[in-house]
């Protein structure tokens, strides 16, 4: 499936499990120089695959550098409580920015299968609502914010599945998997952050985000529009 990609996705390996080491202690000083590789490497390959002329591959390299951006504050965030507010906000922007690259695919065709839309739009609406629900106690001064990220999250969740039928079914794959990926991660970490620390946090929060990230940058240079039909 993914045979054209078979060197970066190589590399971007070697990049996880450096990430993936970097949570133990041993390695923890190493990570500014190797967390910030994930979206150098992912935006340098979208850059030399994608048509940069189209608009969707641009909101997405947009949103792998705000990504980027928001990896750099995250890793100072238990410094300073605002590096974890810059970080959450640079994600906000990010899943805004893909959130408009998925609705110019349905824009293309409004009236294709809303199948999967329909579905995640079930799924995340349950999901979204009986999740803060239940952390929301945790939450205290965060509770707006997080809130208003959940629900930007959300609606990047769903305009991936509303991709279905107005894409080829490799670039739907790899960016509603993607999409679903980047929900569990940052859920991962709003329980670690806010309602209990938990064992290999760090390893499940980091794998589904590179993941992730990996998937929508794959998915966005293998799209193909479809022809109405």
């Amino acid at each position: 499936m993914l045979k054209n990609h078979k060197k970066f996705t190589l590399l971007f390996s070697v990049i996880i499990i450096l990430n993936l080491l970097v949570q133990s202690a041993l390695f923890q000083e190493y990570v500014l120089f190797i967390k910030p590789l994930i979206c150098i490497s992912l935006v340098a390959y979208l850059y030399v695959q994608a048509n940069m002329n189209a608009g969707f591959n641009r909101l997405v390299f947009a949103g792998l550098l705000f990504s980027l951006f928001g990896d750099s504050f995250l890793m100072f965030a238990g410094t300073d409580v605002y590096f974890f507010l810059y970080g959450l906000v640079s994600f906000l922007l990010v899943h805004i920015v893909y959130s408009m690259a998925f609705f110019r695919d349905f824009k293309n065709n409004p009236q294709a299968s809303k199948y999967f839309g329909h579905l995640m739009f079930f799924v995340m609406g349950v999901f979204s609502l009986s999740y803060y629900s239940w952390i929301r106690d945790y939450l205290n001064d965060f509770r707006i914010p997080v809130m208003a990220y959940m629900f930007v999250i959300s609606i990047m969740a769903i305009l991936a599945g509303y991709r279905y039928k107005r894409v080829n079914l490799l670039s739907f794959r790899l960016i509603f998997f993607g999409a679903v990926f980047f929900v569990i991660s940052d859920s991962a970490l709003a329980y670690n952050k806010f309602v209990e620390p938990f064992s290999y946090s760090g390893v499940l929060i980091m794998a589904t985000y590179m993941i992730a990230q990996y998937l929508i940058t794959i998915g966005a240079i293998e799209r193909k529009v479809e022809a109405f039909k």
